[in-house]
């Protein structure tokens, strides 16, 4: 019979951070170049869970204070994303999965199959055995950690004003026991993760619900302006969605603040990118992946009986393209990964 874990990521427990490298802004107190593991406890569990885990921490001190503040700690942990299990419908990590992976790292496997990896991604091998797709998870959540923190590196005017702060890249013990006792693995067994700062708010795609249809208009506006600032930028996300945009109420009454939340689907631009395959991809992964899809669900809200609006007013917000990366259509093939 196999040997599942349990998972440490529970509301209540507590974990320990080691501070791999502080965040740019270096906004969090507790931490410093002297001050390298913090405790914390898991307060929530943000859903749906995808390639990473996502976890409301509040710091595990002597004493309390007020100021205090609630933080997230974004976990990239192979043995439990749920979009990485499901590559081959690979189910669980078990004891006999660890044991099976633990010999491959021992047996100096990694750096070949990083570089096949590199070359091919998943169309590497033909025969995906068990330790094959442990490698695999563990090259894919490395990539997606280290693309998000140079994502946020790239992004630091924007950090605390409409991206959250990144307070520090930290690192996680294995919690498989064997793991832990062979220090000789720690680079590739050692969990990544980051800390950073929480924001209070709602999905974008909810302010028909949330905010006055007075309001829909600016907060539409200021949420595709934030996807076009962010478009500046060398990289694409490729995972743009209405409920990575939180929409934060401000002090005063009927302003709110925009924020996006998740980068670790993001592809920087590569040297054998022709300013064709570039443009047409930033076409289709940029503005109007939020635009089209709030025109719609306004739509829908001011349509009657679950349907789309059909009358002759104009809406309350309308979605115009700046036309930015227009020009003739071209084809994209290959794997963008």
């Amino acid at each position: 019979m196999l040997t599942t874990f349990r998972s440490p990521y529970a509301v209540g427990k507590t974990l320990v951070l080691r501070a791999n490298r502080l965040g740019s802004k270096n906004a969090l107190p507790q931490l410093s170049e002297n001050v390298k593991e913090l405790n914390v406890e898991i307060v929530d569990i943000i859903q749906p869970s995808t390639m990473s885990i996502v976890l409301q921490i509040k710091l595990q001190q002597q004493e309390r204070h007020p100021s205090d503040p609630t933080m997230i700690l974004k976990i990239y942990d192979r043995q439990y994303s749920p979009e990485l299990r499901e590559f081959k419908h690979s189910g669980p990590a078990t004891a006999e999965t660890e044991d099976e992976f633990i010999a491959v790292l021992r047996q100096g496997c990694m750096p070949q199959f990083l570089l096949d990896y590199e070359e091919n991604g998943p169309w590497a091998y033909d025969e995906w055995d068990m330790p094959k797709r442990e490698a695999y998870f563990y090259a894919r959540s490395r990539l997606s950690h280290e693309i998000e923190l140079d994502v946020y590196d790239k992004l630091i005017d924007m950090q605390g004003i409409h991206i959250p702060t990144v307070f520090a890249d930290v690192r996680l013990s294995p919690q498989y026991a064997v793991m832990q006792q062979d220090e000789g693995l720690t680079a590739y067994t050692e969990i990544r993760a980051i800390l950073m700062e929480h924001i209070s708010g709602f999905p974008l795609h909810d302010i028909v619900k949330e905010t006055p249809e007075s309001d829909w208009a600016s907060i539409c506006n200021q949420a595709v302006d934030i996807i076009r600032k962010i478009a500046e930028n060398n990289f694409i996300n490729f995972d743009i969605k209405t409920r990575n945009i939180l929409v934060r109420r401000g002090e005063r009454k009927f302003s709110y603040q925009i924020f996006y939340l998740d980068f670790g689907e993001c592809r920087f631009r590569d040297p054998s990118d022709s300013d064709e395959v570039w443009r047409e991809r930033k076409r289709q992964k940029n503005e109007g992946a939020v635009g089209f899809m709030m025109m719609n669900a306004i739509s829908f809200a001011k349509g009657k009986k679950g349907k789309k609006y059909k009358g002759t007013l104009p809406l309350p917000w309308q979605y115009e393209p700046s036309g930015r990366f227009d020009g003739e259509y071209f084809e994209l093939y290959g794997n963008v990964e």
